[in-house]
């Protein structure tokens, strides 16, 4: 992929990057402050409605005010007893409260008993002094308003069709009543009380002021702007949010979690509510009674789809503005990265070109070259003059190693000479020096065994001395014919089935029997007699001679010897020399199968080896597919431990 490619790339993804954090934010941004608004709008207008819902308790506070120094109905208070002026009273009430209409106004006396009603079946005699409004006027002579829970009863005493209205409203015999309670005052002493008042109960007049007042009755899309409702309770007895035949929604309920917050809690609730069919942006008053109970909800809701066609609208520009000026941001970033890169570009054929092996191009500025061209052109110049300069220097020093390739390659080969010519003389020598040196041997032994005639003890020992140093010298030249094949690449395998103890330990033991009975070693052989394996006898056999010689020299005189195999459960064979001593101290245990070491101690000084011992075996049995290492205790013991694989293919 090219610089310029990537650069895109880069570009690319950075400004994409960009765009999809700034739309994320502004969408975000926008909902919120959308949202924010239509929430800010709904409780400005649920203040309006509550202007609105109480617009007439003020009126009807005037006209009690007015009646409360009515003559006849000072008359009638005066002397309740007397019921005579009760139907003048009456008579003159009645138009006044169809004139306000108005559902409720009654005359009551001191204590609350209803004396005058001016609404069929003008039913009189109860008392009303539970009533919140009647019961504070009786407490402080003062007017008291407020809303109101009327009971069945005594909707049906006071009006023939104010139970039927509640019911077809509510689903309940159960009237909410805005009302004025008013005293009657004369000469400082309570004589009696006016109420009048307004049964919500599907009645439409207050929630359609506050739509025609507030929302201006405005449609969108078909459906309402704005809705108003009165709940009592949860239900609706008042409303002009239509359900699904076009019709009031009038005995629905409000929803449950709207419903706990505001009337059990007594809390306002504003957000999202589904609204019988639409979502609105709601909020949800709870109304009081005089007391401070709360008996029902004024609601105020605003079409959310406005809102959010809104929102889209100023997302869509949002973006347009964006993604435009991102886009003529890109395009202006791009020509400028471009007159950067191109330059690069020539300096990157340059590479490539050296790389190659043509050390001998230049890309050097010229009077035409693009590179002048460029922006930052003073720092690509100079990047340029270096390159040329270390093109330079890389053909300088690629002549000295090609010449210093050529003195070391016929020095190899004189070396190769050098080393082959040895290992054939070595291999020459030891070998000539084989027979003639166990000829050798094996004529002390006869002499000094006394086969060709009686040797006095002082002959013996000197020939037992001849035969030590003549054996050290057939060991010697065995190393060095070992070390020879191995430096030859001659060390091949041979492996046959055998059986480790019968066919390789046994031998060596045999071989080296007269060397341990002299140092009085206790062997214990734990070699079982049943593991087999595929591999070279006679290689094997020079292993334990190596790893037993070993032994005989380091080995602590009457000391034990212990020779240990087993094989697992995947048919690895580990096999072990342990013998007792001076152990090897742990920094020197990975010297020991380096050719030609030995590891310095005091107490070895005098000991004859050529250090080719411990490398043959390991150079053995890594040609088995196995390995070996050495394991000790300073001042105590050291075992030889290897592990071949119980078949191998030829």
């Amino acid at each position: 992929m090219s610089l310029r490619t990537k650069f895109g790339l880069g570009i690319i993804f950075v400004f994409m990057l960009l765009a999809i954090s700034i739309g994320v934010t502004g969408f975000f941004w926008i909902n919120y402050s959308t949202l924010r608004e239509e929430e800010q709008d709904v409780q400005m207008y649920i203040r309006s409605s509550w202007e609105i819902f109480n617009s007439k308790l003020d009126r009807m506070e005037t006209i009690l005010e007015i009646l409360a120094h009515d003559q006849q109905l000072a008359s009638l208070l005066t002397a309740p007893a007397n019921n005579a002026f009760a139907p003048q009273v009456r008579v003159s009430l009645e138009p006044i409260r169809q004139q306000q209409n108005m559902d409720v106004l009654n005359v009551m006396d001191a204590r609350g008993k209803v004396l005058v009603r001016t609404r069929a079946p003008y039913n009189v005699g109860d008392s009303v002094a539970d009533d919140p409004l009647v019961r504070r006027v009786i407490a402080t002579h003062a007017s008291a308003a407020g809303t109101i829970l009327l009971s069945q009863d005594r909707l049906e005493r006071g009006g023939a069709d104010l139970a039927a209205r509640a019911w077809q409203a509510g689903g309940q015999a159960q009237g909410m009543l805005l009302s004025v309670a008013m005293p009657v005052i004369v000469n400082g002493e309570l004589i009696g009380i006016l109420q009048m008042g307004n049964l919500l109960n599907g009645s439409s007049d207050k929630v359609d002021r506050i739509r025609d007042t507030v929302f201006q009755n405005e449609m969108y899309h078909g459906k309402p702007f704005g809705t108003a409702t009165i709940f009592m309770g949860d239900v609706r007895i008042s409303t002009n949010v239509l359900n699904h035949q076009g019709e009031r929604a009038l005995g629905t309920r409000a929803a449950p979690d709207v419903a706990e917050q505001v009337l059990k809690r007594g809390k306002p609730w504003t957000g999202r509510a589904w609204v019988v069919d639409t979502w609105y942006i709601a909020q949800y008053d709870p109304i009081r009674d005089p007391d401070g109970n709360v008996i029902g909800m004024l609601y105020v809701g605003e079409l959310e789809q406005k809102y959010l066609d809104l929102r889209t609208q100023g997302l869509l520009l949002f973006l347009g503005v964006t993604f435009a000026g991102m886009i003529v941001a890109f395009a202006i970033f791009f020509a400028i990265v471009r007159g950067v890169v191109k330059p690069i570009e020539e300096l990157a054929i340059g590479t490539k070109r050296l790389a190659s092996g043509e050390l001998d191009y230049r890309v050097a500025p010229r009077a035409n070259s693009r590179i002048n061209l460029a922006v930052g052109k003073d720092e690509v110049r100079n990047l340029a003059v270096s390159f040329d300069e270390m093109a330079a220097q890389l053909q300088k020093q690629r002549a000295e190693i090609e010449d210093d390739h050529r003195a070391l390659a016929k020095l190899n080969t004189d070396l190769q000479t050098t080393n082959r010519n040895y290992m054939e003389m070595l291999g020459f020598v030891a070998h000539e020096l084989k027979n003639p040196l166990s000829s050798a041997i094996l004529n002390v032994g006869t002499v000094k065994d006394g086969y060709i005639g009686e040797v006095n003890p002082t002959q013996k020992e000197a020939l037992e001395a001849v035969a030590r140093n003549l054996r050290y010298f057939r060991e010697m030249i065995a190393d060095y014919l070992d070390l020879s094949r191995i430096e030859k690449g001659e060390l091949w395998i041979n492996p046959a089935p055998i059986h480790l103890r019968a066919d390789v330990v046994a031998p060596a033991l045999d071989s080296l029997a007269r060397s341990l009975q002299e140092k009085k070693f206790v062997l214990e052989n734990r070699v079982a007699p049943e593991i087999g394996l595929h591999a070279d006898r006679d290689l094997l056999r020079i292993v334990y001679d190596n790893l037993l010689s070993n032994t005989v020299k380091y080995g602590k005189e009457g000391g034990r010897v212990l020779l240990a195999a087993h094989a697992d459960a995947h048919g690895t064979i580990t096999a072990s020399v342990w013998n007792e001593g001076n152990g090897i101290a742990p920094d020197k245990l990975p010297l020991l199968f380096q050719k030609f070491s030995r590891v310095a101690a005091p107490e070895h000084a005098r000991k004859k080896g050529t250090g080719l011992g411990l490398y043959i075996c390991r150079e053995i049995i890594e040609k088995h597919g196995g390995k070996i290492w050495a394991e000790s205790e300073l001042g105590a013991w050291t075992r030889f431990v290897f592990v071949l694989p119980a078949q191998r293919a030829a």
